[in-house]
């Protein structure tokens, strides 16, 4: 459903105020395509740029859902409004962003940069299982799932949207993000 307001909502919204994520997983399957086509139509050249932004907006949603306020009418404005908001953002950031192609790359070496094979690589390798385990509590529910998936259960990018009923775009876009939570909450915490 991807019209006006249902019985269900208010429901619904209540719940994921109360952290419930599958009372918010319901919201994101009522309005994805809703945000995705108002996200696709300021992105036309870019599905795939598209489908991050979209993810993006629903992992705002669900980090801001308890500032929402019930006024009667459907949640979807709010998901708007959050889209635009998140496409000026990335049309602000993307006019003042230099961009170097792989091609044009012909030597990269900085001396003094210690250089490390993956994200992942830096932040597994250097927390311990128990540690991950708390560092875990410390980011939002769905970039805690796809940690989960990813690296404890050993699940592929694809296996994972499946698991989670989204993109390959939005589990990466996901798991950079919980990976570069974690990294910071490991610098801070040796700090």
């Amino acid at each position: 459903m991807s019209g006006g307001l249902t019985t269900r909502e208010p429901a619904l919204i209540t719940r994921a105020q109360q952290g419930d994520p599958e009372a918010f997983g319901e919201l994101y399957r009522m309005y994805h395509g809703v945000v995705a086509a108002f996200i696709g139509l300021r992105v036309r050249s870019n599905p795939t740029l598209a489908e991050d932004l979209t993810a993006d907006v629903f992992m705002k949603a669900w980090a801001k859902i308890g500032t929402f306020r019930w006024t009667g009418t459907s949640i979807r404005a709010w998901l708007c409004t959050i889209a635009r908001n998140v496409v000026a953002d990335h049309f602000k950031v993307a006019a003042t962003r230099r961009l170097t192609f792989v091609d044009q790359i012909t030597h990269v070496w900085d001396a003094w940069v210690t250089p490390v094979s993956t994200a992942e690589d830096t932040v597994l390798s250097t927390l311990a299982a128990a540690d991950l385990h708390h560092a875990l509590s410390g980011i939002t529910p769905r970039q805690q799932a796809v940690i989960r998936l990813r690296f404890l259960r050993e699940l592929s990018v694809s296996e994972t949207a499946r698991t989670m009923g989204t993109t390959d775009a939005a589990v990466k876009t996901l798991q950079w993000r919980a990976l570069d939570s974690l990294r910071r909450a490991y610098v801070e915490a040796e700090s």
